[in-house]
């Protein structure tokens, strides 16, 4: 565990633990309440905890990203796949490690929140939906690198993901408000119910969890049928 937290760029040392755990998020967190507060008049602070939660799970996806991609910089991943690509070991650490940094994110900035006022009912529902959001993260962050395994940009998948997720979770907008287009794309998405969680305590989790167990076997599915082919080339593009 040690040497996966190591791997991580954000993690090198103060100035970037304290920029991706807490200025990162404070900064989107004022840009969404500031344009909520701009067409509601109103503070609403479930768009500052939602915030917070889909940061976590954005930071999850990152963290499993960066891992899998500093694996195949190195070239452990040829090893691993050659050896024991189904090792619970390597795949449980790289979970683990993900669902940590994100969970740890948020926790932080919710109980900043919760001493500038949250609501206790808006702080515990996030508790309570954090690893959820982590986990979801894991998985997006999983698929993202198996779609761009052999990409010449390995990120490219896990930058869309990142790039689109507060939107499709509705952080700002409840999604049934969406234009049809728009509220489709989401529904591909785990993450709305979260948002829903948060800010109306009330969500179908299930269909969130159905979403991302596709999404993992999708991630599943590609892994295994690339590894013949990442073992024959001995080579990533990137």
């Amino acid at each position: 565990m040690a040497t996966q937290f190591s791997s991580l760029s954000f993690l090198a040392n103060w100035k970037t633990r304290f920029v991706y755990f807490l200025i990162l998020p404070i900064i989107n967190l004022l840009l969404l309440v500031l344009i909520d507060l701009q067409y509601s008049n109103q503070f609403n602070w479930y768009v500052a905890a939602s915030s917070i939660v889909i940061d976590s799970a954005a930071l999850s996806i990152q963290t499993m990203s960066q891992l899998l991609i500093t694996d195949a910089n190195l070239g452990i991943d040829l090893e691993m796949i050659a050896k024991r690509p189904y090792s619970p070991y390597y795949w449980g650490t790289k979970f683990l490690t993900s669902l940590i940094a994100g969970i740890v994110l948020g926790v932080i900035n919710v109980i900043l929140l919760l001493l500038f006022g949250l609501p206790w009912g808006v702080f515990f529902r996030c508790l309570v939906i954090l690893p959820v959001a982590c986990v979801f993260g894991a998985v997006m962050g999983f698929t993202g690198w198996s779609l761009s395994w052999q990409m010449k940009n390995p990120y490219f998948f896990t930058n869309l993901f990142g790039s689109v997720i507060t939107i499709v979770s509705g952080v700002l907008v409840v999604i049934s408000n969406y234009p049809a287009w728009l509220r489709s794309l989401s529904y591909i998405f785990p993450f709305y119910e979260l948002v829903n969680f948060v800010k109306l305590n009330n969500t179908n989790l299930w269909l969130g969890i159905l979403i991302a167990a596709i999404w993992l076997v999708i991630g599943i599915v590609l892994y295994v049928t690339q590894i013949k082919s990442v073992l024959n080339k001995k080579i990533h593009q990137y």
